[in-house]
């Protein structure tokens, strides 16, 4: 199984001395949970600590359940202590790179499972929508290693049969799911959407010969097949296996995009109550197969929301976050489910306690992280308080109140798209959120915005001057001319006089500290 993985992905590491066993597949293993039996099965060993102190116990656990290899990721730390043990337990050990997500590493373990070089299986024997099936047999037919794209240009399925070819495009388009972005492969792609037949592409190798042939619905591209192979040219036989493959193709991709979409639906739908119909939540939760007391939202979105260069602005584009989200969670946080309303996406996290609190938020920030990679666009993400399931609502209200804040923060440079704090909580935020919520109530039963701040705006406007801004900055400064001079670039002198006409000209008497609270009130909401 080790030569079919690719050691770019996986290399093994400890042999088990127990002659030939048959893989039957990959499982996600909890390390503080007991295995599900499953005959030939590899463990998946996401979030195991090379610390541990249990490893015999685990493996002899995964051993009497029928595994037979564990996979794990070092990150850096010393694997000595697990070798020792795998290698007395009898269990096979494969160090995952660290830079491969599990999620690919999983379907790469699949794939390479059944290869089908010598299988004599034809196209029409593969089941419908399994891609990376298509992948592999047209691989063994062409004598190539093959890719299949999407019109963005997003990997959806490659070949993993043994000795295949490989060079810098290929290794990165298969280590990031995505071609790499240049001017050269841009146009590659375009030339052969634009195509009919086979198209022969540049290779940065001399030895390699790469063609490609567009996958068409009538006139529609869904997406491209790929060939990079050894050969010294593509001859007329590797061609027609081309076009029949991209025939072939249309079909699983149509099938693939009809499950995915029912499946979505579904998923929708079923988190739908759950979210919004207090009365129906509980309901909801069962089918779903949420049993915790105790449940919190995290709500997530792409920044900008105004429609603009690069802005999700289509369905299909917040299926698509909405898709790369729920994928992350089932790495990170399998117990999750996920939802989609709107531009938000919701993230259900059972087991909400405190204990959890710090996991579930670091766990969020690298779906945000990961999301905003692949969709080169930034994404933000508003985590509620914990709730029981019959006020669910409550943690979800309070989620997209700190998701509108961090998109507020966003638009006015006070974070870095970049930064860990485009996730939060209300703690995170600290008073912010709760006096925008003091001042939203106000608004509404139509206390602001006040008599002084209308004043003061409208003498600014009438007269060009400044005395809304130097008594605001005056204000947040706590009093302090020198240092609200500062802020504004001006002399301490002219930040004293406009201070000293406050009063004559608004009423507004700034030692009495309760009128200093509503000034500095009314004029916050001005700009809030």
């Amino acid at each position: 199984m080790g030569r079919l993985i690719g050691t770019e992905f996986a290399s093994l590491v400890e042999a088990a001395d127990a002659g030939d066993r048959c893989v039957s597949g990959s499982v996600l293993y909890d390390p503080n949970a007991q295995p599900p039996r499953f005959p030939g099965a590899v463990a998946l060993g996401i979030g195991l600590s090379l610390s541990g102190k249990r490893f015999r116990q685990r493996l002899e656990d995964l051993k009497e359940a029928g595994y037979v290899a564990l996979v794990y990721k070092a990150n850096g730390a010393s694997d000595e202590r697990l070798r020792e043990v795998a290698r007395a337990a009898g269990i096979a050990l494969f160090r995952a790179a660290d830079s491969t997500p599990w999620n690919q590493l999983a379907e790469i373990i699949d794939a390479a499972i059944a290869p089908h070089r010598s299988s004599g299986r034809t196209l029409v024997d593969i089941r419908p929508g399994d891609l990376f099936d298509l992948a592999n047999t047209v691989a063994a037919l062409a004598g190539g290693a093959i890719a299949i794209a999407d019109p963005e240009q997003t990997i959806l399925a490659y070949s993993t049969l043994p000795d295949q070819p490989i060079d810098e495009t290929r290794r990165n388009s298969i280590l990031r799911l995505h071609v790499p972005q240049t001017e050269q492969n841009d146009l590659d792609y375009r030339r052969v959407h634009a195509a009919v037949d086979v198209v022969d592409v540049e290779t940065e190798e001399p030895g390699l010969r790469r063609c490609a042939i567009a996958i068409r619905a009538g006139d529609s591209v869904l997406g491209s097949l790929w060939l990079l192979t050894a050969a010294a040219s593509i001859g007329g036989d590797t061609a027609r296996v081309m076009r029949e493959a991209a025939n072939v193709a249309a079909l699983h991709l149509l099938h693939r995009r009809t499950a995915f979409v029912s499946n979505l639906t579904r998923q929708v739908d079923l988190v739908k109550p759950l979210l919004f119909e207090p009365a129906r939540a509980e309901l909801a939760a069962l089918k779903l197969g949420i049993s915790s007391t105790s449940v919190r939202i995290a709500a997530l979105s792409s920044w900008p929301l105004q429609p603009g260069p690069g802005a999700l602005q289509t369905l299909q584009s917040r299926l698509r976050l909405f898709d790369i989200v729920r994928t992350s969670c089932a790495v990170r946080l399998p117990t999750a489910v996920c939802g989609l309303a709107d531009n938000i996406v919701y993230v259900v996290l059972p087991q909400a306690d405190d204990s959890l609190h710090r996991f579930h938020q670091e766990a969020i920030l690298r779906v945000v992280q990961n999301a905003a990679r692949l969709l080169s666009i930034p994404v933000v993400a508003g985590i509620g308080a914990p709730a029981a399931l019959s006020k669910l609502e409550q943690s979800r209200t309070g989620a997209e109140a700190v998701l509108g804040e961090l998109i507020r923060d966003l638009d006015e440079g006070r974070i870095s798209p970049q930064s860990g704090g485009v996730v939060a909580d209300r703690e995170l935020l600290g008073s912010r959120l709760h006096l925008r919520q003091i001042v939203m109530d106000l608004q509404k039963a139509g206390h602001l915005p006040g008599e002084y701040a209308t004043k003061i705006a409208e003498y600014d406007a009438e007269h060009k001057t400044s005395f809304e801004e130097t008594l605001r900055t005056h204000l947040d400064a706590g009093r302090n001319a020198i240092e609200a001079a500062k802020k504004l670039g001006l002399h301490v002198n002219t930040v004293r006089y406009r201070l000293s006409r406050i009063e004559p000209l608004f009423g507004i008497d700034l030692d009495d500290p309760e009128t200093r609270l509503l000034v500095w009130l009314q004029l916050w909401a001005r700009h809030n």
